[in-house]
């Protein structure tokens, strides 16, 4: 097995598992993608946390089972890739990327896809593909960052720290080694306190705003707020708001 699951109370870790640097496989992507279904059918399971075993998250595609595939005119790693980013991307359940080494062009990725980040001081951000014949992960850092930013890393390679991703506001935070799981984790807890109803809601509607305009957006976003206010427990929520205000 390529990943590892487990579930600490309300909250699931999927940890990719394929030493030494987790490149991804067609297999590993394949049962990724069966993980984070089973943590979206688990009604134990409010939040999610993604994470890497090892010195690396995630060094990108498996290079030598791709070039592979393309001198014998198979399928390789990159066939998929579109169903792993919709699986995080739309999953039911809000993510966290415990970044806890190199996440590099499709590790890139996956991070930027999950919907807060949080990395080890040994973390490093990069696409570069553009020294090995690939092309990828340019699309998901601009969910990160800038315009001149991203070309210069996709152009020339380049890294950017954790600290450097943390400064630019990028992440939410760089932390010690050690503190990293904790870290992710009280984010995970924190979203699993709240109304499980409301928080699936909430990231159904971010997810599906994102590439709207302004106006198309907020439409979008009140119809969803006018569904949750019709449940018991959003308004329960309401009064007591209110009450506590007067």
């Amino acid at each position: 097995m390529n990943i590892e699951v487990s579930i600490e109370g309300t909250v699931g870790v999927v940890a990719l598992a394929r030493p030494p640097v987790n490149a991804l496989s067609r297999a590993m992507i394949a049962e990724l993608i069966a993980a984070l279904q089973a943590m979206d059918a688990d009604a134990r399971v409010r939040a999610v946390v993604l994470t890497g075993k090892g010195r690396c998250f995630s060094a990108g595609v498996d290079l030598k089972e791709q070039l592979h595939a393309l001198e014998t005119g198979g399928d390789g790693p990159i066939d998929i890739g579109v169903d792993l980013y919709r699986a995080l991307l739309y999953g039911r359940k809000p993510t966290i990327a415990a970044i806890n080494g190199p996440a590099l062009g499709a590790g890139l990725g996956m991070a930027a896809s999950c919907c807060i980040l949080a990395a080890s001081e040994t973390a490093t951000f990069g696409i570069p593909e553009i020294d090995v014949g690939m092309l990828g992960g340019a699309r998901h850092a601009m969910r990160l960052l800038g315009h001149s930013t991203v070309n210069r890393m996709l152009l020339t390679g380049r890294p950017l720290s954790a600290a450097d991703m943390a400064r630019r506001g990028a992440i939410e935070a760089c932390v010690r080694p050690d503190e990293l799981m904790d870290y992710a984790l009280g984010i995970a807890r924190e979203i699993a306190a709240r109304d499980p109803h409301a928080v699936e809601m909430a990231r159904a509607s971010l997810a599906r705003i994102e590439d709207m305009g302004v106006l198309e957006g907020y439409a979008s976003e009140m119809a969803a707020a006018a569904e949750l206010g019709r449940t018991p427990n959003a308004q329960a929520a309401m009064r007591a708001f209110l009450a506590r205000r007067t």
